[in-house]
């Protein structure tokens, strides 16, 4: 009799133990799993930021391609005001504030009914990148009553 109570004993710790071993050995593998694919995550985050980092700089440096944008985008117009949102993105909070407000000056009112059309023909340009500044002589053509 007692050695069926040593077996019984024998064979519970001995199930536990396997059981034990084979929760240890699924959570490592999970663990090992998570991290391979932690790791393709993180690489993928990088790379993106890398990207990002560089479109930023891109945009931050002052290009004659980028001049030559901001300006089809500023001459061309329709209306008084109508390409303010197009070119809001291009310029700073007080130089944007400055065009509304020349655009809401008397003169400017009075003679907005009587101009059609605000056309970009061409522009030269000129880039100082060290300085980050431009120069753009325009030409754009503009259709009255």
């Amino acid at each position: 009799m007692l050695n069926k109570v040593k077996t019984k004993a024998l064979i519970s710790v001995g199930a536990v133990a396997a059981t034990s071993f084979i929760l240890m050995m699924g959570y490592t593998v999970g663990q090992h799993s998570t991290a391979k694919q932690s790791r393709k995550e993180i690489e993928l985050t990088a790379a993106k930021l890398v990207e990002d980092k560089q479109a930023e700089d891109k945009a931050r440096i002052l290009s004659s391609d980028t001049v030559k944008e901001f300006l089809t985008q500023y001459y061309t117009k329709e209306k008084l005001g109508e390409n303010n949102t197009r070119i809001q993105p291009y310029m700073t909070e007080s130089a944007y504030s400055q065009e509304l407000t020349s655009q809401n000056d008397a003169m400017n009112q009075v003679y907005k009914d009587y101009i059609l059309d605000y056309h970009f023909e061409k522009a030269d340009i000129f880039v100082n990148q060290t300085t980050n500044q431009a120069i753009a002589m325009v030409s754009y053509n503009v259709t009255y009553v």
